[in-house]
């Protein structure tokens, strides 16, 4: 069997090469000669799977190791009997290290600024209670969501009056509630002065051209930008790099631990398919997760916003796309292929902390251990 994978999947052949043949390529240069004799695709969200990659081919699974599918023509992989999964909440604990580090980077870990998030599924519903055990105060907006699902549930305008804004919405451009260009002019004028918004759900969520014109020209209200995802990526404009207090070349999710889960569930997905016994008993994935996760790290630190950019200094993704900005097209791929290892909170253990610490320390993730 013939497995062609993005080459930047964790473990692809560690895991997949006891399941076939596995030939890996740039995600965003797969073409249809590539995967014409494949059976099986392994992507990422760069790779767009459609009737024109695969209609000339043998391929009947698709995996992504990512929790969005908006890059999968689900109708037409339906309509051809292709089997398809993804990786839901796969990076999630990712993507709230990296919200959890912008926030101390621009000292806004203060319990008494109002959080908003908007989209709660598996990553906003994480933020979420990693924020409420923590000790802030949240909106959240989802209408797909009740207050039977999430107790602080909101309505739009309730954004308005929050500190901090952060966007973890899947894209969508139909329904009752499509969430292209959900941010625009109009939400930015109305958010509160000296306010922080962050986007590392998807780069269209937020007009980009359109924040880029309110930045320039009429930002009264002091509004403030973090932004992991960009419209369109690779070929971001660098004009609006400039504004940006901190910018990061789609990496929120790049944990050790995230991006290894996305292929750990994407390889169960596919031994079910092909009927092969149950995860627990197969040798290969125990060996691929004692491999990923070790042991703990001890960690000492005086506050929490020191642990937090201990575990990743969040700054250092900014630099570095700053530095490749005349480039950016071409080097932006590269700067996510090379990214460096970026361990979980989980993967540290703080050392006699502060009493009154220890509670968002866990609420975090963080483990705990007092050694006197």
């Amino acid at each position: 069997m013939k497995i062609v994978a993005d080459e930047n999947i964790p473990l692809v052949q560690e895991l997949f090469g006891s399941l076939g043949d596995v030939v890996v390529l740039p995600g965003r240069q797969i073409s249809a000669a590539d995967v014409r004799d494949a059976e099986v695709l392994l992507v990422r969200s760069v790779t767009q799977v459609n009737r024109e990659l695969l209609e000339a081919s043998s391929v009947k699974f698709v995996g992504t190791c990512t929790i969005g599918t908006d890059h999968l023509d689900q109708n037409y992989l339906n309509s051809s009997g292709i089997t398809y999964s993804s990786a839901p909440g796969c990076n999630a604990k990712g993507v709230v290290q990296y919200v959890f580090a912008a926030l101390a980077q621009l000292q806004r870990l203060d319990t008494q600024l109002k959080i908003g998030i908007v989209g709660c599924g598996n990553v906003g519903g994480r933020l979420y209670l990693a924020l409420k055990k923590a000790g802030h105060t949240c909106v959240c907006y989802d209408p797909f969501l009740s207050k039977q699902d999430i107790e602080d549930i909101g309505e739009w305008n309730d954004l308005f009056d929050c500190d901090v804004v952060c966007t973890h919405t899947p894209l969508t451009i139909d329904g009752p509630y499509p969430t292209h260009h959900m941010m625009s002019t109009d939400f930015f004028q109305q958010m509160k002065p000296g306010a922080l918004l962050l986007n590392a759900g998807r780069g269209a969520a937020i007009d980009n051209q359109a924040l880029l014109h309110y930045l320039r020209g009429g930002n009264t209200n002091d509004l403030r930008i973090v932004l992991d995802v960009w419209e369109p990526e690779p070929n971001l404009d660098t004009a609006l790099l400039e504004f940006v207090s901190l910018g990061s070349p789609h990496i929120a999710g790049y944990s050790y631990e995230g991006r290894t889960n996305g292929s750990l569930m994407i390889y169960e997905a596919l031994s079910r398919w092909l009927g092969l016994p149950d995860s627990d008993t197969d040798e290969t994935i125990v060996k691929a997760k004692a491999k990923t996760y070790g042991e703990p790290i001890a960690l000492k630190a005086d506050s929490l916003r020191e642990a937090i950019l201990k575990t990743y200094p969040i700054l250092e993704d900014d630099i570095n796309l700053r530095a490749v900005k005349n480039s950016l097209s071409k080097e932006f791929d590269l700067l996510r292929k090379n990214y460096p290892q970026r361990r979980e909170f989980s993967h540290y253990t703080i050392l006699d902390p502060a009493t009154e610490l220890v509670s968002q320390y866990q609420a975090l993730g963080f483990n705990v251990q007092m050694t006197a």
